[in-house]
């Protein structure tokens, strides 16, 4: 009796408010409250007294859509220890009880897929501006066969900080983001100094090893991630030589790259002694280094060390250089999934949205960012190439402008493990012979005790097989959403 005259008082009060020419009740309000779930790795402990970010923009949601009830999911321990239950197994568990979380964080979309987890978002996803407004170099990894399977939530920019006041000082330009790759190694080796006896010298170049997954890309704009293409990996085509040997060129020229100078010290019969070339202590911290490999996640610290005064000297984020005309930086791009089993697709893609790629809940973490005393400061540059935002972001990482650059230019190549099917094999841990996994073998081409030309048709026949068989059992799981 009590519900039915509660529903009689509503539909008085809303009879009254329209005929005396009131609003209309704001569409974003139901009756009934909708409940999600979420899980993901970067929550921290519920029980800490220090704040998190995430577990912040989910109330912030909640405020904002008081319609939506977001209950977060806390991964368990493992039994008997302190450490948590791996992610998979996490998902796992949830699954078998067709209980995973309506949005969850992805690691590995194609398996997602083929496990029957992941939930098709195409329809949702195509018919909203903002995700259409996300590159397409970002967001059309996570779609197969024009299936939208996951959502973008974080994208993180790969490449070389430059020191340009230690450049300054060695009276040498800088390279900038518009520089080659030829002017970014001719100015650090011209800067640079690896031959002093009395801790006086300079570092020119640490972080070469991921050459041999972008540069092929710069070389060849059909090319992706370590030179893979519509076709698969093409690790037998001249570019790849072509980046093997630059590879080669720079770990070995110990007189500017930091990994070829300690290749040199270890060797039996070197006289080199690395303590007493460069001053103690770590060369970046120091002010010491001309050029190293970084991500964006790690500008905050670096932020924070040049606010406080600990850094006196200016960086500057070039990504990777131009090659042939082109400059396709690479990132690390991490996703959502909604879960196969939800019951409100169109709720979880709004909360993912909200805690990913959307204009509004990004706004709300630059909020939270400035405001929040204890808060880490965003660690993630906006998904979306919009104009407000970025002016927000960069308020916090004045030191990093060059990157806005890079995001409007919008090229980018994607590093693939979470998204490409059999990619994991395929580098690191699929068979290669009997001898070797696919990683073996190519650490042991990238310090020459094998040469490309001795197992290029190989290397390239067993990544493929590898790519091809997970590629086939996905092919099918997929054509079944």
């Amino acid at each position: 009796m009590k519900k039915i005259l509660l529903l009689f008082a509503f539909v008085f009060a809303s009879v009254l408010l329209v005929a005396c020419g009131g609003d209309e009740p704001d569409p974003t309000i139901i009756d009934d409250q909708v409940e999600i779930t979420y899980a993901s790795w970067n929550l921290g402990s519920a029980d800490s007294e220090e704040p998190n970010m995430e577990r912040l923009m989910i109330d912030a949601f909640m405020e904002a859509y008081p319609n939506i009830k977001v209950t977060v999911i806390e991964r368990p321990k493992v039994p008997g220890t302190n450490d948590d239950l791996g992610w998979n197994d996490f998902l796992a568990a949830r699954a078998s009880t067709e209980t995973l979380p309506d949005v969850f964080q992805s690691d590995n979309i194609p398996y997602y897929v083929i496990s029957d987890w992941a939930y098709n978002i195409t329809e949702i996803a195509m018919n909203d501006p903002e995700y259409l407004n996300v590159s397409e170099d970002i967001r059309g990894v996570a779609t197969y066969d024009g299936k939208v399977m996951a959502l973008p939530n974080a994208v993180h920019y790969a490449g070389y900080v430059v020191n340009k006041t230690l450049f300054d000082r060695q009276g040498q330009d800088a390279p900038d983001i518009d520089s080659t790759m030829a002017e970014v190694i001719s100015l650090t080796k011209s800067a640079a100094n690896h031959a002093s006896n009395n801790n006086t010298g300079v570092v020119g170049l640490e972080g070469i090893e991921h050459i041999l997954h972008w540069y092929p890309a710069q070389l060849n704009e059909d090319y992706n991630w370590f030179t893979m293409s519509d076709t698969g990996f093409n690790l037998d085509s001249t570019e790849f030589t072509q980046t093997v040997e630059l590879y080669r060129q720079m770990r070995t020229d110990a007189t500017y790259v930091l990994e070829a100078l300690y290749d040199a010290a270890a060797a039996e019969d070197s006289t080199i002694q690395i303590g007493n070339i460069f001053p103690e202590g770590d060369p970046f911290n120091n002010g010491n280094i001309l050029v190293k490999w970084y991500y964006s996640w790690d500008f905050g610290w670096m932020q924070k060390n040049i606010n406080t005064g600990q850094y006196t000297w200016d960086l500057d984020f070039i990504g990777t250089p131009v090659v042939n005309g082109n400059k396709r930086v690479p990132i690390v791009a991490d996703f959502f999934t909604l879960a196969s089993n939800t019951d409100h697709p169109e709720e979880a893609y709004l909360f993912a949205k909200w805690m990913g790629f959307g204009k509004d809940g990004y706004q709300k973490r630059l909020d939270l960012s400035k405001t929040v005393e204890g808060i880490s400061q965003v660690n993630f540059a906006p998904i979306q190439n919009d104009a407000d935002l970025l002016d927000d972001y960069f308020e916090l990482y004045p030191s990093f402008e060059s990157l806005r650059t890079i995001i409007e230019t919008g090229t980018f190549i994607v590093e693939p493990p979470k998204y490409l099917p059999g990619y994991i094999a395929a580098r690191y841990s699929g068979t290669y012979d009997a001898e070797n996994k696919m990683s073996d073998i190519l650490t042991k081409l990238m310090i020459g005790e094998v040469q490309l030309a001795d197992i290029r048709t190989q290397l390239n026949t067993r990544a493929n097989a590898l790519y091809n068989e997970a590629k086939e059992e996905f092919d099918a799981a997929l054509a079944l959403k």
